[in-house]
This record gives structure tokens, sequence and C-alpha cells, in this order.
């Protein structure tokens, strides 16, 4: 006899079917990227993003960014590596602070977007 947790892996049911905020953000993204889908490097476009949503991608600053779309920009947060010359035997302490990048489609952009992670 086959037990509820096979049959649900089998059938691609493993959550269940209880709501969650994850499977509801899944879903809006599947939707948008149905009418959108991924480029050929497996790119999000700039239509399919959620707004407030946080992706997981490659970025001139971080790996992970905030999509902004009334300014249409990712917000990451960027750690400055170089030390402050005036200081730098003194003090080694690496400066972080808020950075925008582009969509990687945009003229100037560097972020490219590829997996959506929270909203």
């Amino acid at each position: 006899m086959i037990s509820i947790r096979q049959t649900s892996v089998r059938s691609g049911r493993i959550g269940g079917r209880k709501r969650t905020s994850a499977k509801t953000l899944a879903a809006k993204q599947n939707i948008l990227l149905r009418w959108h889908p991924r480029h050929k490097d497996g790119t999000i476009p700039v239509e399919a993003l959620v707004d407030g949503a946080w992706y997981q991608g490659s970025g001139r600053t971080a790996p992970i960014a905030l999509w902004d779309s009334h300014a249409g920009l990712f917000r990451t947060i960027g750690i400055q590596t170089w030390p402050d010359p005036a200081n730098y035997p003194a003090t080694r302490r690496r400066i972080s602070g808020l950075k925008s990048e582009k969509h990687i489609q945009s003229l100037g952009g560097t972020f490219s977007p590829q997996k959506i992670i929270a909203h």
C-alpha cells in the first residue's frame, strides 16, 4: 500500500493544500513568467518582476536585491572594501550603504535577477 506522503511526492503536491505567503508569491511570479518568459540566460524580464520582492541573481554590488518598480531600480546593500587612505593603517573598517542598480535589460544595467526569494 502506498502512503499519502509517497503519493504527494509523485504528484508534485509536497506542500499540500495549505496557503502560505511563499506559495502565493511563487504563483504570482509564475503567472507573470507565463506572459513574459525568461531570457535564454535565465534572467527574469522587467515586465515579470513583482514590486517590493527580493530577488537572487548576479549584480555589481550584491547577489540579492529588492525590486522597486516605481523607480525602476534594484536596491542592494553594498560594502565598500576599499580602505580610507587617510586612516588606513589604524582603521580597516568596511563601510556599508544602500546602492542602486538597473535591470540588465536597461541601458547601463548591472543586475540580472534569476530567482524570487521573498516579498
